[in-house]
């Protein structure tokens, strides 16, 4: 009789030896896989902002001038729409743009008015460029009435607070807002931006150069609390059609101003946001500020349509004066 060939297999410490081979193989790679997947999200983040600019460019061309950061309805007290609206033709969406309408009571506001027509047509819709792919939130959301709309990951630069020896044009900040009890109270609100409340600006009011302002910027990552503690999104709880209701100009008055969705204030420093911190929180805090889930920094476009990086650790005398258009100051190296 034939006898089967003697086959000698692995032993246990050899397959030990393979299986932690592969893992420290694993460990070396994973951290490499890592920083490409981020490296290619932060590249289609900057393309949504450059898209952001070259719609906001679009418009400018159209009708000589910036869109709107919000307005308020004629009505009084009602809710109207917030810059994107005005974008969307520029940036692919004109099907869902034409649907919509522009006046009568609330049409910013999903759950009244107008604003339920036009919940309607964006309900359940995801606008991919304004979605960062590196953010950990939840992109659409209740924006009233069941109308599930997209929040978005970016947010309009309306000016800066005074501070770290910056200062306002007389009558550019006003306290805000008025409203609500999820917002910590002793908000500002600055007039000294591109894309303001009820105030519609040419590229010639950008004083201080358009390579040299802010247009955009990211709010594309949670808050947290006094301990550390990750705890809500911020980014318009009423969507990105939001504007305001208020029908006054800031430099109008220096009472208590309404408040104003998909634009923000800067006040504080780059991915500082915590609850807390005065005029910070959901719907919706004039100072939420800029932050992302991109490491060190958050991306932005400049008024120019040039994308740049801004790292968490810039000086915040020129992060005011990159939010400011006409301070008249050279704006430092960053």
């Amino acid at each position: 009789m034939s006898q089967r060939p003697y086959r000698r297999g692995f032993t246990l410490v050899e397959l030990l030896v393979v299986i932690a081979i592969i893992g420290i193989l694993v460990a070396l790679l994973l951290p490499a896989i890592q920083a490409a997947r981020e490296a290619a999200n932060r590249s289609e983040c900057a393309n949504n902002l450059k898209q952001i600019s070259i719609a906001v460019h679009n418009y400018h061309d159209t009708y000589k001038k910036m869109p709107l950061g919000a307005f308020g309805t004629a009505s009084g007290g009602a809710w109207g729409l917030s810059w994107w609206a005005g974008i969307l033709p520029y940036t692919e969406q004109s099907a869902g743009y034409d649907q919509m309408s522009f006046v009568g009571d609330h049409p910013g506001w999903t759950n009244s008015g107008t604003g339920i027509q036009n919940g309607a047509v964006w309900h359940n819709v995801i606008i991919p460029f304004m979605v960062c792919p590196s953010s950990p939130l939840e992109p659409l959301h209740d924006a009233g009435g069941g109308k599930m709309i997209n929040r978005p990951h970016y947010t309009g630069i309306g000016g800066a607070t005074n501070g770290n020896g910056f200062t306002n044009k007389s009558r550019y900040q006003r306290p805000c807002c008025n409203c609500c009890s999820s917002v910590t109270g002793g908000g500002q609100i600055s007039a000294g931006g591109v894309l303001l409340p009820n105030h519609s600006l040419t590229f010639a009011a950008v004083i201080d150069g358009t390579s040299s302002t802010l247009l955009a910027s990211e709010c594309s990552h949670y808050i947290y609390d006094t301990n550390g503690k990750r705890t809500a999104q911020v980014n318009s709880n009423h969507g990105w059609m939001m504007g305001t209701d208020a029908r006054q100009k800031i430099p109008d008055d220096t009472t208590t101003y309404n408040r104003v969705y998909n634009v923000t204030t800067i006040r504080y420093p780059i991915n500082s946001v915590a609850i807390g911190m005065a005029g910070v929180g959901n719907n919706d805090g004039p100072n939420n500020g800029i932050y992302s889930a991109h490491p060190g920094g958050v991306q932005a476009t400049l008024v120019d349509g040039s994308v740049t990086f801004l790292a968490d650790s810039i000086d915040m005398y020129t992060l005011r004066l990159l939010a400011t258009r006409d301070d008249g100051e050279t704006v430092p190296a960053y």
